[in-house]
């Protein structure tokens, strides 16, 4: 059932079993997997079925730190959240990701990979995922010979690509219909209030642009609402705790990380052909995968390096990329060539890799190489694991949005860990690179500096993260092992905030994954307290 919260008397009490706070992947999710049991469920979205230009203005903010997008730019703020422009490129975590590395400091989960396998399996589907593929078999199926590399210095792993999963289309009629289930559209929490002893919640304070006011009372209550929403409505909650819900030992808010995305060098070779097409992306079935170039988890402990992830991209000139558009409309009206390979084999000669590839989708085997005129430039572009740092953070400003809430500002900061790992993995890419005669690696000149200064063109990878991270220990982290926050006894934490440290993967099959896990976690107690 879906409710409209400006519908409803000024001053409503509604109540709950689990009470989830946000309709994002994570919130979806949940409310999904508890659909045909005795549990209440109510999802609080702040925004509509569609998008709205004032709600998602509640989503502005500061940035102080190092140069970020326009928060309000980072995440949509309507059903099904962030997922209404999300590419659906996928990937797990690695063992290493979760393991305590002495070289990182304040890294290591709670729980190892086992934990998460089995929520893995449940989370790929509803990421519109296949089953795991090995690489000899994604290699084979996309019929290309791959690069040998020495697997004791690099690795490929692949990116998984699926068609986007919008969790507001796909999963709405499944929430409409399901008896236990209600969603409270245009309902903007704007604090969490516990009880006197700072224990326990009590309720969510929400509010609309009309003006109404309501409350939600319930058993449970779980902020699925981004890293810096979570952050933001914790430290707002300051009725009782002077300094937001959850917040005793001062980590809310603290740890933010992304995953800085830049140039870190090109490519000289005479023949860049191979390469291209060997990284583009390609089909299995009904999935897209695309590969990378990382290091082997003993290399990064030998070496003191974080996770971080290559990917081999390329330069056309605009003559040749004009041309192909031309051609693809081509064949996209119909209008196919009696003989086209012989036509695309003539289309190709002296122009970019864009024809090539079509030319070997033509033919299904591999012509001779043309000459490379049309690839102007061939470089990597990191996707890089960030070192969790205590002062990259979220605070709040004396500023307030439309509703009177404080906004967010973001303090994004990088170390010498974040630039130095990526000088190391660029020293072992050109050695391979070299050995196999491959071409030569140059540097691009902010990594040939010392320092920790980043270019201008870096960016972040729009995956938030970190801001409510998990640990056993309260002083390191807001939430426990099963994202419960510590000394609050029903007050949870869903999405990517939780991560103590944020692999060199995209963020959403293992938010889906966790927020499975504590959904499961919540029936086990809502059931042992029947």
């Amino acid at each position: 059932m879906f409710i409209d919260l400006r519908t409803l008397d000024d001053g409503s009490v509604l109540e709950a079993d689990i009470c989830i706070v946000g309709a994002g992947p994570a919130g979806i999710s949940m409310a999904r997997s508890l659909i045909g049991t005795s549990i209440d469920v109510l999802v609080i979205e702040s925004g509509d079925m569609d998008y709205d230009d004032a709600t998602q203005a509640l989503y502005r903010g500061e940035s102080v730190g190092v140069p970020y997008f326009g928060l309000e730019d980072a995440r949509l703020r309507f059903f099904g959240g962030s997922s209404n422009h999300w590419d659906n490129w996928c990937g797990e975590f690695q063992p290493i990701d979760f393991q305590q590395r002495s070289w990182v400091p304040f890294s290591g989960w709670p729980f190892g990979p086992e934990e998460l396998e089995p929520w893995y399996d449940l989370a790929r589907p509803i990421c519109s995922l296949g089953p795991r593929r090995k690489n000899a078999e994604i290699w084979d199926k996309l019929n290309v010979e791959p690069i040998v590399l020495d697997e004791s210095r690099l690795k490929f792993h692949f990116w998984e690509i699926a068609t986007p999963t919008r969790f507001g289309e796909v999963y709405r009629e499944e929430l409409r219909k399901a008896p236990n289930i209600r969603v409270l559209l245009n309902a903007n929490a704007t604090e969490v209030v516990s009880d006197a002893a700072a224990h326990k919640v009590e309720s969510v304070e929400l509010v609309t642009f009309n003006g109404h006011k309501a409350r939600v009372k319930a058993r449970h209550f779980v902020l699925a609402c981004g890293a810096i929403e979570n952050a933001r409505l914790m430290l707002a909650s300051d009725r009782i705790e002077p300094h937001g819900i959850g917040n005793r030992r001062d980590v809310v808010g603290r740890f933010f990380m992304e995953h800085p995305r830049d140039r870190i060098g090109s490519l000289a070779t005479s023949d860049p052909f191979h390469l291209i097409d060997m990284f583009r992306p390609g089909w299995f079935g009904e999935h897209v995968f695309c590969p990378s170039i990382t290091v082997p988890a003993e290399k990064t402990k030998a070496e003191q390096i974080l996770n971080t992830r290559l990917q081999l991209l390329y330069v056309t000139d605009e003559t040749s990329m004009a041309t192909m558009r031309r051609f693809a409309q081509s064949i996209e009206a119909g209008r196919v060539p009696d003989r086209l390979a012989e036509g695309l084999w003539d289309l190709i000669q002296g122009t970019d890799i864009t024809a090539y590839n079509l030319y070997r989708r033509a033919v299904h085997n591999r012509p001779m190489v043309p000459k490379p005129d049309g690839v102007q430039q061939v470089y990597f572009l990191c996707q890089a694991e960030q070192a969790p740092n205590p002062d990259s953070r979220i605070t709040l400003s004396d500023r307030r949005d439309a509703l009177g809430s404080r906004l967010p500002v973001l303090d994004w900061r990088l170390g010498e860990l974040d630039k130095r790992t990526l000088q190391v993995q660029g020293k072992l890419l050109g050695g391979e690179l070299a050995r196999l005669g491959l071409g030569l690696f140059q540097f691009d000149p902010w990594l040939r500096e010392g320092g920790t200064s980043w270019s201008p063109s870096m960016v972040g990878g729009y995956h938030q993260m970190g801001t409510t991270r998990m640990s056993d220990d309260e002083r390191a982290g807001v939430v426990d092992a099963d994202c419960k926050v510590h000394g609050l006894d029903n007050l949870y934490v869903a999405g990517s905030s939780v991560y103590p440290t944020g692999s060199n993967i995209n963020p959403t099959l293992t938010l889906v994954a966790l927020a499975l896990r504590l959904c499961d976690h919540l029936k086990q107690r809502i059931t042992e307290r029947v």
